[in-house]
């Protein structure tokens, strides 16, 4: 479980976290779990994020040195380990210990990505006018989760270094990144290699240990040609394009091979600065390879620049051949978009396989036929059923490639959740479902 504070507020204390969540409610992506410590509030009935948000206000100004009272956590399980109401319950025993247990707070549940987790919102000033100890609060939080859930950090630090040097490696800076990506700091000092996290050392490895497993490395050159086949396969099904978040580059493709085959690719960058390379951990046959072994990265690149050009928003709008094409051929379409829906384990892969590409602009969907030289909106080809079933494999794929720098995906039997931060949510909006309206809108 990983305990994220998001340290962010607005001016004067205005509480953007409120909004945040209950707009995730308004789109049927968050739940709210629990309410506590809002006195008469609380039994008013339905409230608005106003009546909330101007409550903590309230508290908040009896300390008006509290510039940035707003506080905001993220609580993640890893994958589907913990429902709503388990997470709901750690996250309650986890304000007690943090000493916000008598603090006005909201839970709400996020079911928008790969990992439960929920949010918390409180304020940093007590009913007292006192400020909520901060020091070291993110160490803090995240031992106290370790507390409720009975882990033992050390032990889980000397089995993550026993299960890196299982892998095959051949320097000691691909050893430290095995560790590095599972949310470690590491630090050479004489003979040995410090294993710091949550900003105290948690174990050692001896230097001598990682080059006596280096001396081991064997390339692996059938898994190499497998490894390469598999990256031009879904290269061309899945963008390849680098988006960056703080200091960490992600992709589409780099999501896929992660969730599908355990493959994990690092992107390396100095700072301000494009990726010069990558390397590749191929967790599934504990075998760690440069990324230029495998597919250069301006190869890799360019297969997404050839295979997903996306037209301009002008071709789309002076294209005329559709109007022109007869009922059969419109008909052939529509029966080419079904199959791609419905007889292909993965739409992407279908429209690759059928030479057809869709795409977006602002909220409608276009089919483009590059053979043929022409685009389509797909509300004249798909009924609204099969219409909506495109918009919502699109919101998956989107959903899905910006959840990748947030996960730190685990070692087998290593139990790590990813570090949730969804301040800004990629991705295109769902078409909103009907649902009963909830006492937070």
């Amino acid at each position: 479980m990983i305990v994220k504070i998001l340290y962010t507020s607005g001016p004067n204390g205005h509480f953007p976290a409120i909004s945040y969540n209950t707009g995730k409610m308004d789109k049927n992506k968050g739940e709210l779990m629990r309410v506590a410590n809002f006195g008469p509030l609380q039994r008013l009935g339905l409230l608005r994020p106003s009546d909330y948000r101007q409550y903590l206000r309230m508290v908040s100004a009896t300390n008006k040195a509290v510039t940035k009272p707003q506080f905001h956590v993220a609580i993640s399980a890893e994958g589907k380990s913990y429902n709503k109401q388990e997470i709901t319950d750690f996250a309650t025993q986890w304000l007690e210990r943090m000493g916000y247990g008598k603090q006005p707070y909201l839970i709400i549940f996020h079911s928008d990505t790969l990992n439960n987790h929920v949010h918390i919102v409180s304020t940093r000033v007590d009913k007292q006018g006192k400020k909520i100890r901060d020091s070291f609060e993110q160490i803090r939080g995240q031992e106290q989760m370790n507390i409720i859930l009975g882990i033992n950090e050390k032990h889980n630090t000397q089995r993550d270094i026993s299960k890196a040097l299982e892998y095959q490696f051949a320097t000691k800076a691909q050893f430290m990144m095995l560790l590095e990506c599972r949310g470690y700091v590491l630090k050479e000092a004489g003979q040995v290699m410090q294993v710091i996290k949550f900003g105290k050392q948690q174990g050692e490895v001896s230097i001598a240990a990682i080059e006596e497993r280096q001396k081991e490395y064997a390339p692996n050159e059938k898994r190499r040609v497998q490894l390469k086949a598999l990256f031009h396969k879904y290269a061309v099904l899945h963008d390849t394009g680098l988006t960056k978040n703080r200091t960490v580059y992600t992709s589409a493709f780099s999501v896929v091979l992660k969730e599908k085959f355990g493959i994990e690719l690092l992107y390396h960058a100095s700072v301000d600065k494009a990726p010069y390379g990558y390397t590749v951990i191929d967790h599934d046959k504990k075998q760690v390879f440069k990324g230029g072994e495998i597919v250069p990265l301006k190869e890799l690149l360019a297969i997404k620049a050839v295979s997903n050009k996306k037209p301009s928003d002008t071709s789309i709008e002076s294209n005329k051949a559709f109007k022109f094409l007869t009922t059969e051929k419109k008909e052939f379409y529509s029966s080419i978009l079904k199959a791609v829906l419905h007889n292909y384990p993965d739409m992407m892969q279908g429209l690759q396989h059928q030479g057809l590409m869709i795409y977006r602009k602002g909220e409608s969907f276009y089919l483009h036929d590059p053979g043929a030289g022409l685009y389509a909106g797909l509300d004249k080809l798909l009924n609204e059923s099969d219409y909506n079933l495109v918009v919502e494999n699109f919101s998956q794929a989107q959903e899905t490639s910006e959840e990748l720098y947030r996960q730190h995906h685990h070692f087998s039997g290593i139990n790590l959740a990813s570090d949730v931060d969804d301040e800004a949510i990629l991705g295109m909006k769902r078409r909103r479902k009907q649902k009963a309206r909830t006492n937070l809108r």
